[in-house]
């Protein structure tokens, strides 16, 4: 089996390097990544759900967290387990590369699968690397990105909201998700409709602004991102009492911008 590198900048993050060597050195994961697609690809008519999936979305997520936590954003699991802004990239990580593991077994509810074999996976990927404590707590942050990466789930943290961004950022033109159908317009049909280009970049207004490129004739095709790319789905709470923060601004451009 051809096994795949995931190459990602973890920079002087020792714990997130030693869980890509690992992620990228094992056989039986990366054997459930093909299965996901050959019940997405083959028999779904899905495009990619796998290997190249998840290395996109990981690298995009981690890009994502590093600018909100340059700006002063805290993640949750700093913010409730007084753990380190590394080991929120770890978190990202995992739920970047595991949240569709479900899709094995099957794409409805494919969530609650990939929680339950990601419950099994994680715990190995962690050993001698946090203590019974910690591990505990960083598999329990990334299960939760699994689970609340469909729109439909609310997130309660930083970093699922980023990996649920991540994943909905995989849009490429080349990268389409489901070719497009009549009648067939969610987030994977919009995928699929030559996107030229997505960028992220700071902004003095939010850390973050997305830009996304379509042709001109596909203008109206804005509202349908909504489902995961909304600012409401990616915010900051100060207290409990205090409204969300939005950090995340869209802007599409079809040879022009939208903000």
């Amino acid at each position: 089996m051809r096994i795949i590198t995931i190459n990602l900048p973890y920079n002087s993050n020792q714990k997130l390097k030693t869980v890509l060597d690992r992620v990228n050195g094992d056989e039986y994961l990366q054997s459930l990544w093909d299965c996901i697609n050959t019940n997405a690809v083959r028999r779904l008519g899905l495009s990619d759900h796998g290997r190249v999936h998840f290395a996109i979305v990981s690298n995009i997520g981690l890009k994502i967290l590093r600018n909100l936590i340059e700006a002063g954003v805290e993640p949750n699991i700093v913010t409730d387990h007084k753990l380190t802004n590394d080991d929120a990239e770890v978190v990202v990580f995992l739920g970047s590369v595991l949240h569709d593991l479900g899709m094995v077994a099957h794409r409805e509810n494919h969530q609650i699968f990939s929680v339950s074999l990601a419950a099994q996976i994680i715990p190995g990927l962690l050993t001698g690397i946090y203590g019974d404590k910690e591990r505990a707590i960083v598999t329990a942050e990334a299960l939760h990105t699994i689970y609340a990466h469909e729109s439909e789930i609310p997130q309660f943290t930083i970093e699922a909201g980023v990996v649920r961004v991540a994943d909905a950022l995989d849009m490429k033109e080349g990268r389409a998700r489901i070719p497009f159908t009549a009648g067939k317009k969610d987030i994977h049909a919009l995928s699929a409709m030559s996107i030229r280009d997505v960028k992220i970049r700071k902004s003095k207004q939010k850390p973050i602004i997305v830009e996304i490129s379509v042709p001109r004739s596909r203008a109206s095709l804005r509202s349908l991102l909504k489902s995961k790319t909304s600012k409401e789905k990616l915010c900051s709470r100060g207290t409990r009492s205090a409204q969300p923060t939005p950090l995340l601004r869209r802007s599409l451009s079809n040879d022009r911008k939208y903000h």
